[in-house]
């Protein structure tokens, strides 16, 4: 699950910092000029699109990051998407990135877009390279749009000690987004079809749409769930890939059933691991500023910034 994670990468920005920002700032240094010595090329349809390290910073937050959204949790955004990005650089070794294009398309040359572009470079710009470290590395920046009213756990979920800043965090807040809780309804046919893809088609059908041990973690989100049936190999789905397989907002869900249909109440949209997205916003308009809010979603985590 760790690694299936790891996708979530992309990014990074540069900035302005408050007397709070200066007190946790990591002594870590890159290279001078760090911030015009790295590069991203993205592979579009019609060929390589080149940008600076910023550039691509503030097209991707575009992307990623719900407009509308208040300035301090953009800035925390951009410093989540440098985190990736530097991570990535380390990882490659090399100052030169190939990412697929990933949303920007729709942004290449889309004069309407300018506005947020704008509000996009500025954040960039106002968190100065700053990124985020656990003792000296890069951290496993994770964000999603809603949690169901918590963050989840790492260590619990992914069973490894790699990532204890990833701990599952209250985020009541979540719970006043109109996005916060949904319904689907499967019917029974497809959900069986759909299992089927997953499991073959050894078990019984009847296995399949009443059997099944459902595991969730303590934030409540499904780890997974098992299959049994007698002279059959066991089977287990992930509960991300189950949730994906029905295409449900998030794993926090609640299960129904009647003769015809299975109906999944979820609540919280994403994965559910490091910074929401929406408690960060909320969080700004409270008056958090970036640095704060990134110190309540990953706990022992420090700025360090390219000098």
């Amino acid at each position: 699950m760790f690694v299936f994670l790891l996708p979530y990468v992309c990014a990074c920005l540069w900035g302005h910092v408050g007397e709070e920002t200066g007190q946790i700032v990591s002594g870590q240094k890159e290279p001078e000029q760090a911030q015009e010595i790295y590069k991203v090329e993205v592979l579009m349809d019609w060929g390589v699109w080149e940008l600076s390290m910023e550039d691509y910073l503030a097209y991707r937050l575009a992307v990623v990051m719900p407009e509308g959204y208040v300035e301090e949790a953009m800035k925390a955004q951009a410093v989540l998407l440098r985190t990736e990005l530097v991570s990535s650089y380390r990882e490659e070794e090399s100052r030169v990135l190939r990412v697929k294009e990933n949303g920007l398309a729709k942004l290449y040359g889309n004069k309407q877009k300018e506005d947020i572009l704008a509000k996009c470079r500025r954040a960039v710009e106002e968190t100065n390279g700053f990124y985020l470290v656990y003792q000296g590395d890069p951290i496993q920046a994770s964000y999603f749009k809603i949690s169901n009213g918590h963050t989840r756990d790492a260590g619990e979920v992914w069973h490894t000690d790699r990532c204890p800043y990833l701990t599952g965090v209250p985020c009541e807040q979540d719970k006043a987004s109109t996005e916060y809780s949904s319904v689907v309804t499967v019917e029974k046919a497809r959900y069986i079809e759909l299992l089927k893809t997953q499991v073959g088609d050894a078990y019984q059908e009847d296995t399949l749409w009443q059997g099944g041990l459902f595991s969730f973690d303590a934030a409540g989100y499904m780890t997974e769930v098992v299959y049994t049936e007698e002279g059959k190999e066991e089977v287990t789905i992930d509960g991300e890939d189950f949730r994906h397989l029905f295409g449900l907002n998030s794993a926090a869900i609640e299960i129904e059933r009647d003769q015809r249909n299975v109906r999944f109440h979820v609540k919280g949209v994403g994965h559910g691991f490091g910074m929401s997205q929406y408690g960060a916003n909320c969080k700004a308009i409270n008056g958090e500023k970036y640095d704060q809010i990134l110190k309540e979603f990953f706990l022992g985590a420090e700025l360090a910034k390219f000098e």
